[in-house]
């Protein structure tokens, strides 16, 4: 697709733009839209040809894994099994925002999504639109940056569309974001582990995993 299709984003048109992207999603097609970090380049994960679409979008490695956002922390055991109890505490209170967990995927998230690990990367965004957009897709939604891999996210939703290698069919401009990628904490049989630090600081996650 040459030319995506750009909206731009209206707090006063938010079922307008969210069901507008569902059905994108839905289709099989890629949309840009915003979070409360950077923008957005999202695929509907329950089939394999549009997760692979946003590997080549970003030119991404193959091996490297994509991540999920969820409407709400209650969609975590749909995306994720034998999560710790340390974990939904961390869920509880940072959700939604700038936290991303890495858990046991569920049967649901197909290996396509995880790059064949057992393993995905959740997480609620702070944002109206991105989790209205989540809510109203049928199915889980990878959403990872909309950049070219290991390249800066741009500050705009129309320089993210250009910047990448295919364009998504739809593109929902908000103006510039934040640019600050989500704290990234692992957990495994050893404990919970920051991977990426990010807004939620080290000192605020031990503070709730002592509770």
């Amino acid at each position: 697709m040459d030319r995506p299709h750009i909206a731009q984003y209206d707090a006063c048109c938010l079922e307008v733009l969210a069901a507008e992207a569902a059905e994108v999603l839905a289709a099989g097609e890629l949309v840009i839209f915003p979070t409360d970090t950077v923008y957005g380049l999202a695929a509907r994960a329950d089939r394999e040809h549009p997760v692979a679409h946003i590997f080549a979008a970003k030119r991404r490695p193959a091996d490297r894994p994509l991540p999920l956002l969820l409407p709400s922390a209650a969609a975590l055991d749909e995306a994720a099994r034998d999560v710790p109890p340390e974990a939904r505490a961390l869920a509880d209170t940072f959700w939604p925002g700038p936290l991303t967990l890495v858990v046991q995927r569920s049967d649901k998230v197909h290996p396509w999504v995880t790059a064949g690990a057992d393993t995905v990367a959740v997480r609620v965004p702070d944002h109206p639109l991105a989790r209205l957009i989540l809510r109203m897709a049928p199915f889980l939604v990878a959403v990872t940056s909309a950049n070219l891999s290991d390249e800066p996210t741009p500050a705009t939703a129309a320089e993210c569309a250009d910047a990448l290698a295919e364009k998504p069919a739809l593109v929902i401009e908000a103006g510039e974001l934040p640019g600050t990628a989500s704290t990234v904490v692992e957990f495994t049989s050893a404990g919970a582990r920051v991977l990426r630090p990010g807004p939620i600081t080290q000192e605020q996650i031990d503070e709730v995993l002592r509770r």
